[in-house]
């Protein structure tokens, strides 16, 4: 190891059922931005619980600043000075902001053991918010109400709370947009040059690019390449990952122009969009929703599904002549309505249970008849969609929980799949999946549109949605601002609609304090 290494590993493996983990070698210097990228099931996350203390190696050995490093749980690896914010978020819902953010390290009042000292809590959680862009939160205000992208920059807050050495971040980006990712970007640089050393985990490779001084590969459990990221592209990274080309999206088909309204909605509003919106939606397309985080997107989804209660207008299914209102999440199941939350955890899987189970509901019983589950069929079928949607697995009765991110969010669309409902609501379907799994989900939805399903796709990324959507609708500050025909696609006019709400209202008050300013004629 030479001197100025902050984290040497040598031999590393690690098996559960099979191999992970192969003879991994790995050195990152002082003040170092290291990425390591690979697919989903590669090993990224199983690397990463091991250095935050959550695994123990099978063999190797980690050194850490010249020392031997054998972490036994979370408490070694805080102690020796390594921060992790991970892909799957970890904040207590039931505690504060603050509270999420200084849990480990609470600061009490001078004198008294057992009481916080919440002047010095809140003082610290502000702090630390303005600097991941959380200035706009209170610090007291419950985590449970907090956005995806907020608790995702919240995880960031909770890993740079003390002075670490080593800060490891587990796709940090995944639900943050493009300006909250540069912030994040710029904050990974002010670390790095005050010599913290960093592991940046991406599936975003042109971040991993943008960001990192070396990027290490890992193919199925073993590090096939470490170079540095200016001796590289994406396409080479791809091709490291897959042993393969990169490959991209299947080519589209035009739309059929006649057809069919399946969802109509009439002037919807909720406690979280207070301004009506109308659309339409058709049979055989893909509509995307675009928008800054917090404008509406999600809010949307959940509003169609009927997971929120209507404050006004009225959602309805059209389906063969007939309409039904869409009241409540049952009827939309009913109605051939589908629905993915944006976050995985918390929003779609059922921990402790199988794949096969996680695949297979709500769609395993038929509950006006009350039959039976047919095992044997249920097996087959989830043996087909492991196999349709090349879901890595030991095998169909595998804790859900064992699996890589990309392949969990994999078996959320399987489910939905054996439903074989005809709108399928998807939030962030690509969030924290690597780049092959990435185009195959979007040959799957270009393959389900040619069927005649309809798709509506909310993601933060606007090259996403030009990839594989017919129409994108944009929402700015809760309001549905815009929508774009695929002929008039441009990432320039589709960002500044999001912006449009918030820079007209930032106009406005430039106006109205003009005015006030001015004196009378």
């Amino acid at each position: 190891m030479t001197e100025s290494a902050r984290l040497s590993i040598s031999n590393l493996d690690k098996a559960f059922a099979a191999p992970v983990l192969i003879g991994v070698n790995l050195t990152i210097a002082r003040g170092e931005v290291h990425a390591i990228v690979g697919e989903n099931g590669a090993g990224k996350s199983t690397l990463v619980n091991i250095l935050a203390g959550n695994l123990q190696k099978d063999d190797g050995e980690i050194s850490l600043d010249g020392n031997i490093y054998e972490p036994q749980g979370p408490r070694d690896s805080y102690a020796a000075g390594i921060a992790c914010a991970a892909q799957e978020l970890s904040s207590i819902e039931t505690l504060s902001v603050a509270e999420n953010i200084s849990l480990r390290a609470l600061p009490k009042k001078k004198f008294v053991i057992d009481i916080i000292d919440e002047g010095a809590l809140n003082a610290k959680a502000l702090k630390l918010m303005q600097r991941v862009g959380l200035q706009n939160i209170d610090p007291t205000s419950s985590t449970e109400a907090l956005s995806l992208a907020d608790r995702q920059l919240l995880e960031i807050a909770k890993a740079i709370s003390f002075d670490c050495q080593l800060l490891i971040l587990d796709e940090p980006t995944a639900a943050l947009t493009t300006p909250q990712a540069d912030h994040l970007h710029s904050i990974v640089a002010d670390l790095a040059a005050a010599g913290t050393s960093i592991i940046y985990i991406s599936h975003r490779l042109d971040d991993v690019l943008a960001v990192a001084d070396n990027v290490s590969v890992l193919r199925d459990g073993e590090l096939v390449v470490t170079t540095s990221t200016k001796q590289t592209s994406v396409p080479d990274l791809v091709g490291e990952m897959t042993g393969r080309n990169q490959t991209t999206a299947t080519e589209r088909r035009d739309r059929v122009s006649d057809a069919g309204v399946v969802l109509d909605v009439t002037d919807l509003t909720t406690g979280d969009l207070p301004h009506a919106i109308n659309l339409t939606l058709k049979s055989g397309e893909i509509v995307g929703l675009a928008g800054l985080a917090g404008a509406g997107r999600s809010e949307l989804l959940s509003a169609l599904f009927g997971l929120v209660p209507l404050t006004g207008g009225t959602v309805r299914r059209m389906n063969n002549g007939a309409e039904h209102a869409v009241l409540n999440a049952g009827q939309a199941v009913r109605n051939g309505i589908a629905y993915l939350g944006e976050d995985r955890q918390s929003m779609g899987l059922f921990p402790g249970q199988s794949l096969l189970t996680n695949m297979m509901v709500p769609g395993s019983v038929d509950t006006k008849t009350l039959q039976y589950i047919d095992k044997k069929r249920e097996r087959a079928d989830g043996a087909r969609f492991v196999e349709k949607l090349s879901i890595r697995c030991n095998n169909l009765a595998q804790d859900i929980r064992q699996l890589s991110g990309g392949n969990q969010q994999k078996a959320l669309i399987a489910r939905w799949l054996h439903r074989d409902s005809d709108i399928l609501l998807l939030d962030e379907p690509t969030r924290g999946v690597d780049v092959g799994t990435k185009n195959a989900i979007y040959d799957l939805l270009i393959r389900l549109r040619q069927k005649g399903k309809t798709i509506v796709m909310a993601s933060s990324e606007i090259d996403e949605l030009t990839t594989v959507c017919d129409r994108i609708l944009v929402l700015s500050d809760r309001k549905l601002v815009r929508s774009f025909e695929r002929s008039d696609f441009s990432e320039q006019d589709i960002l500044a609609a999001a912006f449009s709400e918030f820079t007209a209202s930032v106009d406005n008050q430039s106006t109205s304090t003009s005015r006030v300013a001015s004196p009378q004629r």
